[in-house]
């Protein structure tokens, strides 16, 4: 026994091997003639070769079917034949889904009808099989795609009582608000050969029996045509499908059946042979294979008793290690593993801890590298921030010093001293203090730049404030609405002959976003223009200035679009919309967050 201990394992293995095959051949030696022949032919050949050819076929044509019901559902004359409102419009839509319906249903043979049913009741067929199919309109979910409803009786509406419908609910592709949404519902009336094809044929050779049933336990497929429509025996049927086969009595006889499922077209292939047919040859070798078998059971069991102890108790051990280790059990990373046995599990166990060694070096490393990796990307975001703000101040502040040089050449100082007052407290408020402030802290930032307009433009223009107080406790990045303003004013309302209105609004949405809207009655922005600025903030760029305009007129808003998105994500950040003549409107989105520690304004 030590001597037999210290060998190899492929010198045991060796060993053993030779006893199995020993064994082997003795059962192989006195069965093998009187076997092959029926395993072969009725077991092997129609078991697996018949049902692959049946799943081949179906699979097959229910791609064919698939494709041609999503071009049919997606087809625009089809969306806007469902959603037009006018019913003239409606009516030159069905002349040109009549002509696309004749056309899908030759590409694929056997199509008896094509039903179309919209939500709002307005409904297509080839071949009156509205009243039919609508009754199943409602058992799509619209979630699912292409649902195969199994076997139906018509009556004398088709040439076969005996059809097969399939349903889809199509989705709008128009955009905006309906956009994906259920506008109706598509039938395919269908021969059941044209998914079937000539599946269920018996052969000559053997007496096995192979059907396909729908979900209802209907016969499709058959070898029979007179059986297609009618129920399998319930006994098969109550029988769960499985991967092996299985014994069922019927009628008398034993027969092994057969199931697989075919859940895309909702049915099951089941095939059945006589158990007479498939064992009549083999009951004398069946019992000379449990005596031999029962031998060699013995003999294999004394055998596999002298290695348990040597290889199978240390890959038992090993096992529950590597175990623990996939589990993330974080003290077993820590330990290392010693195994007894056979030099090739010793060289595993060493060989498994040198490998834990490497991993835990190179998770150190990856570690290290990661926050490297990370405090850079703060880095550079934080940088790129900076960058944005800076750009701000030096606009506003070359806009206001040009106004203030202009007046003080027209007017008297009383009015230059108001602008200089609410210029200082801008200023003050822009490179003091935290990052981020309330709305309402930077709102009276807003009403200081607006005291400099209204003493400049001489109340040209009225402002309206229309802020929930929920919004006002909200914490916003500092100077981000202010360069929306002065967007408003320069662009929209300073060029418009007539008295304007600027109004900003602030709500609380649903109780997690805060939005924000600067609206002014100006003279709005051309369609091209208005595309330029969309596309431009899409893309996050900064110099969003059209052709023969200074880029410093829209780096408002390109900046103020940067600096949200590069502090909350990609969610949030600017919409525009405007009309030529009706003004323009922007909308800021962020996150609604409050109870942080800010500063206030100091007015003296």
């Amino acid at each position: 026994m030590s001597f037999y201990r210290k060998l190899s394992i492929r010198s045991q293995l060796s060993f053993i091997a030779a006893s199995i095959a020993a064994v082997m051949l003795t059962i192989i030696a006195a069965t093998y003639f009187e076997m092959s022949g029926i395993i072969r032919d009725n077991n092997e050949r129609y078991t697996r070769d018949l049902e692959a050819q049946i799943k081949e076929t179906v699979h097959s044509n229910k791609d064919v079917i698939d494709r041609l019901m999503t071009n049919v559902a997606y087809n625009q004359d089809v969306q806007k034949f469902l959603v037009e409102p006018n019913a003239a419009e409606a009516y030159v839509y069905s002349k040109k889904i009549h002509s696309l319906l004749i056309n899908m249903g030759t590409l694929k043979e056997g199509i008896l009808d094509i039903v179309v049913l919209g939500e709002n009741g307005r409904w297509y067929d080839l071949f009156g099989g509205n009243k039919a199919a609508s009754y199943y309109a409602g058992s799509i979910a619209p979630e699912d795609s292409v649902r195969y409803f199994g076997l139906k009786d018509f009556g004398d509406l088709y040439p076969s009582r005996n059809v097969l419908l399939v349903g889809m609910k199509m989705k709008s592709l128009q955009s905006g608000e309906r956009f994906n949404s259920v506008i109706g519902t598509l039938f395919f009336v269908i021969d059941p050969k044209a998914l079937i094809g000539q599946a269920g044929v018996v052969s000559s050779e053997s007496a096995t029996l192979v059907y396909l049933v729908d979900g209802d336990n209907k016969i499709m497929s058959s070898g029979d045509p007179m059986e297609i429509g009618s129920e399998l025996n319930g006994i098969i049927a109550d029988h769960p499908a499985a991967s092996k086969p299985i014994n069922v009595k019927l009628n008398g006889r034993t027969y092994v059946v057969q199931k697989e499922e075919l859940p895309e077209v909702s049915s099951m292939i089941v095939s059945i042979i006589p158990v007479s047919e498939l064992f009549s040859d083999i009951a004398k070798i069946r019992r000379l294979e449990l005596i031999v078998c029962f031998a060699g059971g013995i003999a294999m069991l004394l055998l596999f008793r002298l290695v348990t102890n040597n290889i199978l108790l240390p890959l038992k051990k090993l096992m529950s290690f590597m175990n623990n280790i996939r589990r993330g059990d974080l003290d077993k990373l820590k330990t290392r593993i010693s195994l007894q046995g056979y030099a090739e599990i010793t060289v595993m166990s060493t060989g498994l801890n040198s490998m834990l060694d490497k991993v835990d070096h190179l998770t150190h490393q990856l570690l290290e590298t990661n926050a490297m990796l990370y405090e850079a990307e703060l880095e550079n975001k934080k940088s790129e921030l900076t960058f944005l703000r800076s750009q701000i101040n030096p606009h506003f502040l070359y806009n206001t010093l040009e106004m203030v040089k202009g007046m003080a050449a027209v007017r008297g100082g009383h009015e230059i001293r108001d602008i200089a007052k609410s210029l200082g407290q801008i200023f003050r408020y822009s490179i003091k203090g935290e990052n981020v402030v309330t709305l309402e802290t930077e709102m009276g930032i807003v009403d200081s730049y607006m005291q400099i307009q209204q003493i400049r433009f001489g109340g040209r223009f009225h402002v309206r404030y229309e802020l929930q107080d929920e919004a006002m406790q909200c914490l916003i990045p500092k100077m981000i609405l202010q360069p929306i303003v002065e967007n408003a004013v320069f662009h929209g309302l300073e060029l418009k002959e007539q008295p304007g209105t600027l109004t900003i609004r602030g709500n609380v949405r649903d109780d997690r976003e805060l939005v924000l809207a600067v609206e002014d009655d100006g003279l709005g922005m051309e369609p091209e223009r208005l595309a330029q600025v969309r596309d431009a903030l899409h893309r996050q760029e900064r110099d969003i200035g059209s052709r023969g305009e200074p880029r410093v007129s829209s780096i408002g808003l390109a900046n103020v679009n940067n600096r949200i998105k590069l502090t909350y994500g990609e969610e949030y950040g600017l919409e525009v919309e405007s009309a030529l003549g009706k003004g323009t409107k922007i909308r800021l989105s962020m996150p609604a967050r409050r109870n942080v520690h800010v500063q206030s304004i100091d007015r003296r």
